[in-house]
């Protein structure tokens, strides 16, 4: 029987061998081939081969054990990681600065820098934004916004002395031009001889000068009256001396009614007089002064300053 060398040192039979004595022979092999694969036999589910030397055919089995890995190495934003023991791996939070995780929130109004917005804080963002009047809608300073038949749209500065008023057609504002009424205003007085009254009569004094008549609305020469012209609120003022009597009185008379008493004194010679408010329509109103003296012979003065009638118009 030769023994040819083999990888594992088993005895091989040769050919004559196979004749001569093969029950023998394979005897001889068969056992080689036994003691050499016989740490192969065994292990259960899980464990792996593993060598226990560098003699040929030197294993056994094992259960794998944590931390074979002999290291695990990481980058920005994995942390942690390690080449020997239990090793920890996790991610860094993020920030403006350096990437990592970060959590989603809803809020359309938060600050912070480390949570990111999800999909439905962004829609309603845009939702917000999308109904809002854009800047570029206004160009230049002054400009006012009003909204049309659809959407808002501009309205630019106007002029100076303008004022902001409603179109003809009541659907858009405007600026138009101050609307300018004209009233009349005029100061009269008595100028010359003294007018005699009679005492207990209420008479209409003549006031027959003027310092000024803007619109012709105080008529001096016949009626002397004050029509104005143009409707509206006017004040109107006076003032009465009666000479020569115990007592004056002098009153307001309007389209030739008394319509406010502006004195009732008791001092003989005396000047006194008053305002007050009317509403006159247009040309067909007017206003007089009337006097009387209690008794005895009684004169309006031609005194300037104290014998006056006046009046301007306040409103429309």
């Amino acid at each position: 029987m030769a023994n040819p060398t083999t990888n594992y040192g088993w005895v091989m039979p040769s050919a004559t061998d196979l004749v001569t004595d093969l029950p023998a022979d394979f005897n001889v092999f068969g056992q080689g081939v036994d003691t050499s694969m016989q740490y192969l036999l065994g292990g259960t589910t899980g464990q792996v081969l593993a060598k226990t030397s560098a003699t040929n055919m030197a294993f056994t089995w094992t259960t794998p054990q944590v931390g074979d890995i002999t290291d695990v190495a990481v980058t920005s934003p994995i942390t942690g990681g390690g080449s020997s023991g239990a090793v920890t791996i996790a991610i860094q939070d993020a920030t403006t600065a350096v990437k990592g995780a970060t959590q989603l929130t809803d809020s359309i109004s938060s600050t912070s820098i480390t949570t990111a917005a999800t999909p439905n804080s962004v829609k309603t963002s845009y939702d917000l934004a999308n109904g809002a009047i854009a800047k570029t809608t206004v160009t230049t300073a002054g400009d006012i916004i009003y909204r049309n038949a659809t959407v808002p749209t501009r309205l630019g500065i106007g002029t100076a002395g303008q004022v902001l008023t409603v179109n003809s057609g009541a659907t858009a504002p405007e600026w138009a031009a101050l609307p300018t009424t004209s009233f009349p205003t005029f100061s009269a007085f008595r100028q010359t001889s003294s007018q005699s009254l009679t005492a207990g009569v209420w008479t209409k004094v003549q006031f027959n000068g003027e310092s000024w008549d803007t619109a012709n609305a105080f008529d001096s020469t016949t009626n002397y009256r004050f029509t104005p012209l143009t409707s509206g609120y006017y004040q109107v003022s006076a003032s009465v001396k009666i000479s020569g009597t115990s007592g004056q009185y002098g009153a307001f008379y309007k389209n030739g009614t008394e319509y406010k008493r502006f004195c009732d004194g008791t001092t003989n010679n005396a000047g006194s007089g008053g305002s007050c408010i009317a509403f006159f329509n247009g040309t067909t109103d007017y206003m007089e002064i009337y006097g009387q003296g209690a008794a005895g012979t009684v004169a309006v003065a031609n005194d300037a300053t104290t014998n006056w009638f006046m009046a301007i118009g306040i409103r429309s």
